[in-house]
Formats: C-alpha cells, structure tokens, sequence
C-alpha cells in the first residue's frame, strides 16, 4: 500500500478519471452506483451505492468508514457528480479538515495575490492587476485599469471568496455597497472563452482529467486544448505542486491563455 497521500477515494468518478488515476499510481478506491469500472480497480476497491444514498445519509457514513478504515489521504469528486453527492464529499471534506492529506503548495494556488504574484514568472503572463486595501482603494484601482473587472475580496478568515464581475458604473457601485475593508484584488477581465481544466497530480507528475469549455460556441480546437493544457501544467510546476486535484478556471484570449483561478479538484 502506496503513503498516506497516494491512498484515493473517488466518488461518482466517471472513466476517464479513473484512467488518470491509475496511470499516475495512487492507491484507489472507488464509490459508484456502477458495479463495473474500467481498467483495472480491485473488486474489493470498488463500493456500490444507490441512487439515494446522498440523501439518505449513506453516502456520508460510507464515505467517512472508507477513510478511517483504509487511511485515506485525499477524496476527490467526479466532473459529471450531481450536487447532491457534491456536497456530501465537501462535508465530508470539512469534518476531516486537518487529517486529509494537502499539498502545502495548493495554498498558494488558492489564494488570488499569490497566485498573481507566481504568475509573474510564467511564459503566459496574468491580467493586469492591482491589491487594494479598503474598497475605497479597490474603487481607486477599477479607476486605473479600466472596465470591465473581476474583484476578489478576502474576508476575515482569510479566505477568499468567489471573483465578482464588475463591468459597468450599476455593477460597481452595487459591489460596494456590500464590499468590506480588508484586502481585495482587482483585475482586468480578459475576453475570450473560458475553460476548466481539472489535473490529478503525484510525484510531481501531472494528468490533465478533463478540459471543458464553458458555455456554447463552434467545437474546440486541438490546438486551443493544448494551449491551454500547457498553461495549466507550467503554473502546477511553478507552484512546485507534488500531488492533488486540482481545478484551473483559463481564459484562452487572443494573446495566449490566462489563468483566472484555482479551486480544489472535484469539489
């Protein structure tokens, strides 16, 4: 049996994660309502639920003996999961905040000035962006770059919350009637189509688990999803990440890829 970090329970997960998974090497068990998956996941790895069982409360006591029996690291949620069983893993994921495995180096994906700063030295430079102290600062900011915007505030926690799109007078002063005074980052909103991109990393080693583009419009092209592949594993080298999910929103503007965000994969 693989270290704590390469021990994976994925929930729903679809194939071709379970691809990614195995070709990486972790340790897996899988949760599904199917009884056969592809390649080559042990019988006694794979745990069938019902159609119910988000709902129902097994899911969550599954999930939970699962890790505890087993000494799980990291539980990942499948792209096509419905929301039900979604927020059954992000509970689960909370409860056992600080015993599940992380890569130290996911924060710094996780945090918008951070990740900005990283990006600096990337072939794909960021938007133009500012920090801003204060919304009055942030109002100050959206002044010098210009509309539209995204504005990522922190609360007082720490945490960030998720980016607000400013992209007229109406929108701003909307945001700022509820905006706080703690740290904010303002960035240009790029044009172009937006992809999520989720990765399953160990050893450094990076798999690409799926590439999907928001919204409708003509199909994607090859050379779009490897613009925008190679972008999300320079950005993983970069932060020196070692292994995880992860999930990295890209916008593909005409200059080239950007990245605007990363979130915990299958989340």
């Amino acid at each position: 049996m693989g270290s704590f970090a390469e021990r994976l329970l994925l929930v729903v997960p679809g194939d071709e994660l379970v691809r990614s998974a195995l070709a990486a090497g972790f340790d897996l068990w899988v949760v599904d309502q199917r009884e056969a998956l592809p390649d080559a996941v042990p019988p006694d790895g794979l745990f069938v639920t019902g159609p119910d069982s988000a709902s129902d409360g097994t899911l969550h006591a599954l999930l939970t003996r699962l890790i505890r029996r087993y000494g799980i690291g990291q539980l990942v949620c499948g792209p096509a999961a419905g929301e039900e069983t979604r927020a059954v893993v992000r509970r689960v994921r909370r409860e056992r905040d600080g015993t599940l495995w992380r890569d130290p180096a996911a924060g710094l994906l996780k945090d918008p000035v951070a990740l900005r700063r990283l990006l600096l030295g990337a072939s794909w430079p960021p938007p133009r962006a500012e920090e801003a102290a204060g919304a009055g600062a942030a109002r100050a900011s959206v002044e010098r770059i210009g509309l539209p915007v995204s504005i990522k505030s922190a609360s007082g926690d720490g945490s960030w919350g998720s980016p607000v799109a400013v992209r007229d007078e109406r929108d701003m002063t909307r945001w700022a009637r509820s905006a706080g005074d703690g740290a904010h980052l303002v960035e240009e909103l790029v044009p172009g189509p937006r992809y999520r991109v989720e990765t399953l990393s160990l050893g450094g080693m990076h798999h690409v688990v799926s590439v999907v583009r928001d919204g409708t419009g003509p199909p994607v092209a090859p050379d779009e999803v490897s613009l925008v592949r190679s972008c999300v594993r320079e950005l993983l080298d970069l932060a020196g990440i070692s292994g995880g999910a992860l999930r990295t929103d890209t916008v593909l503007t005409p200059d080239g890829p950007r990245v605007a965000g990363c979130t915990d994969g299958g989340s």
